[in-house]
């Protein structure tokens, strides 16, 4: 019976430590634009600005082009409250 309650504390342990660890990874996965667009700012760093001067998108920091995404979202909900 002891047994059993020792693996039961575990298998909650480590399922608790495995969920903080994903969640956590989260935020790794966000490019310096998004992390900067999420604390309200504009991205730094300079070959984003460089980049966004032309209206295009870094490609170093921004595969997938996530910036544009962010800019577009932006003029939407700029539209939606005038």
């Amino acid at each position: 019976m002891k047994l059993i309650k020792v693996l039961s504390i575990i298998a909650c342990t480590v399922s608790l430590l495995v969920g903080s660890a994903i969640a956590g990874d989260k935020d790794k996965d966000k490019t310096c634009c998004e992390k900067a667009s999420a604390a309200g700012k504009e991205c730094t760093h300079k070959c984003c600005v460089a980049a966004h001067k032309d209206g295009k998108s870094c490609e170093k920091c921004n595969p997938d082009k996530q910036d544009l995404k962010l800019k577009k979202e932006k003029k939407k909900a700029a539209a939606k409250t005038e």
